[in-house]
C-alpha cells in the first residue's frame, strides 16, 4: 500500500492511480510471484517498483515517473 500511496505523489502525473489499477498491479505482483521484498526498500525515492506500469494509466505518466526516478537517483537520492 505504501509504494501505491507514494506513486500517488508523483508530481505532474496526468492520472493518479486508483482502485482499479491497485488491484490490477496486486494481481500481476501475485501471478508473477513477485516476493513483498522486492517492494521494500530503504529509499523508495531511487527504485522503481517491479510492474510499476500497472499502476500508471498512461504511457507518458509511465515515462514522466521512470525520469523522476531517474533524476533523483542521479542526484544521489
Amino acid at each position: 500500500m505504501e509504494v501505491f500511496f507514494e506513486v500517488r505523489e508523483v508530481p505532474g502525473l496526468k492520472k493518479k492511480p486508483s482502485t482499479s489499477e491497485l488491484l490490477d498491479w496486486l494481481k500481476l505482483l501475485l501471478a508473477e510471484d513477485i516476493p513483498p521484498d522486492a517492494l521494500r526498500s530503504k529509499d523508495r525515492k531511487t527504485i522503481i517498483p517491479p510492474l510499476h506500469g500497472a499502476l500508471l494509466k498512461n504511457e507518458q505518466d509511465v515515462h514522466l515517473f521512470e525520469r523522476l526516478v531517474f533524476m533523483t537517483r542521479a542526484k544521489g537520492g
